[in-house]
């Protein structure tokens, strides 16, 4: 179907119509989409009518505001207590890093080895009970180390600590993810829902590290359709993305996925950064 990449006026009073009638902005894009309007322009003018147009739904935050985060501030070289990390391409809106070289090729095997026997069918945050739940959107399978749980593990947080500046403290545990041929991890975000975020436990997730620990041979990026990014899996390369500020608010460009595997298999390690202490 060819794209249509201009916004009619009678569209645009839809869409203010629309949200203000209480209809989730995600369901209004998704509409926009099948009818064959391009991904990125049906994004950006939602997000444009959002922030320029009071929207009377509830359901509907203020414009997120982006700050800069204190990995931004370390240039494309950043030198950490035991590892030079080099910075591939960088996004601001929504905030997306891309680094390599930062876990070692010994590291990326010790995880996959170490979690193998541990793996269960993975679960998903439900966006309306905050609860984990088996969902068909994510296929793949997981386990979670605990804090510190041994030298490996404790190597790669403190790194993780001092390359975004957030205590070691923050973190969930280290979840090692493994996707075989034609899993997926289809779109989603990775904050909690606003009424199940709970301060006595870190509060709200604000950003999330995330590790390739092997070379796919096809399939298995990690794409952002709101931002129009994909990234290829490459062993020892890393991505982080903010999606947290110091008011409070999530970024809704943030969404993600993780697209099937169509050859060999995938292994990606996880770290969830919230805005305080998890364990008190």
């Amino acid at each position: 179907m060819e794209k249509t990449n201009q916004i009619p006026g009678a569209l645009m009073d839809w869409i203010i119509k629309t949200l203000n009638s209480g209809v989730n902005p995600e369901a209004i894009v998704d509409a926009m989409i099948r009818k064959g309007y391009d991904a990125r322009l049906s994004y950006t003018t939602l997000f444009r009518i959002v922030g320029n147009k009071p929207i009377e739904s509830p359901g509907v935050q203020a414009p997120y505001e982006y700050e800069q985060p204190e990995i931004d501030k370390k240039g494309h070289v950043i030198k950490t207590s035991d590892r030079i990390v080099k910075v591939l391409s960088k996004i601001e809106q929504p905030y997306i890093l891309h680094m390599d070289n930062f876990l070692s090729e010994e590291e990326c095997d010790a995880l996959i080895q170490q979690s193998k026997d541990r793996l269960k069918p993975s679960t998903v945050i439900d966006q309306k009970t905050g609860e984990e739940k088996a969902a068909t959107g994510r296929t793949s399978k997981g386990m979670y180390f605990t804090l510190g749980e041994n030298e490996v593990i404790t190597k790669i947080e403190n790194r993780i600590a001092e390359i975004t500046e957030y205590p070691r403290g923050n973190g969930e545990g280290l979840q090692v993810l493994n996707y075989g041929i034609g899993e997926e991890y289809k779109r989603h975000f990775d904050y909690f829902p606003s009424n199940k975020v709970d301060p006595a436990k870190g509060g709200q997730r604000v950003g999330t590290f995330l590790m390739y620990l092997n070379d796919v041979e096809s399939g298995g990026e990690t794409v952002f359709p709101k931002a129009g990014v994909s990234i290829v899996p490459k062993k020892g390369s890393a991505v982080y993305f903010q999606y947290g500020n110091s008011k409070g608010q999530v970024d809704k460009m943030s969404l993600h996925s993780s697209i099937p595997v169509s050859d060999g298999e995938k292994w990606v390690a996880t770290k969830w950064i919230r805005q305080g202490n998890i364990y008190g």
